[in-house]
């Protein structure tokens, strides 16, 4: 009887993130002024998205499959993600076209835009609290540290340092986030 609870357990793990990934979602909506920002985030895309990369992430880990729902990722959305490696409060304000690769770990309160390529490997990480803006690639073995704002359209390589903007092509640093910046 442990081994099924401990394998529930496993099984169940990345549904335990829906309530911090939809928090993040009914705070930005209340930011905005919505008048009602738990309908509101109900209705946001994101919210559906997010519930759809987790609830793959639990079947694949408990079935080793994802029934399908991988597949309305990769066709409605144009997002493809092959990692579960993802922490608590994920946010993907427009929720289209997004490439996170194998091997690819995902700290805690991580905001991905559209358009975003993050290359499979080991070793390659996303920091806590870490916004990856439009159209940012990250190359496989690269690390953004926490804090980390990092501008559109740029190429990560290497290492970010925690608590840092960097932008272009090759992303370099050019000045230290401010409080709040790096959590739209």
């Amino acid at each position: 009887m442990l081994l099924l609870t401990e394998s529930a357990h496993a099984y169940l793990e990345p549904l335990r993130f829906l309530r911090s990934d939809g928090a993040r979602v009914v705070d930005a909506m209340r930011a905005r002024g919505a008048r009602f920002p738990t309908a509101s985030a109900l209705a946001d895309p994101s919210m559906w998205v997010v519930g759809l990369l987790r609830m793959s992430a639990a079947l694949r880990r408990g079935l080793g499959t994802s029934l399908g729902l991988s597949t309305v990722l990769r066709l409605g959305f144009h997002i493809d993600v092959w990692t579960d490696d993802i922490g608590p409060g994920l946010r993907l304000p427009h929720p289209f076209n997004i490439v996170i690769g194998d091997g690819v770990e995902i700290g805690p309160g991580c905001t991905i835009l559209h358009g975003v390529t993050v290359q499979r490997g080991a070793g390659t990480r996303i920091g806590r609290g870490a916004v990856l803006a439009n159209g940012t690639t990250v190359l496989a073995g690269s690390r953004v540290g926490d804090g980390c704002l990092v501008g559109a359209a740029s190429v990560v390589r290497g290492r970010i340092p925690a608590a840092s903007v960097a932008v272009g092509a090759p992303a370099r640093v050019v000045r230290a986030s401010r409080p709040g910046e790096a959590a739209p």
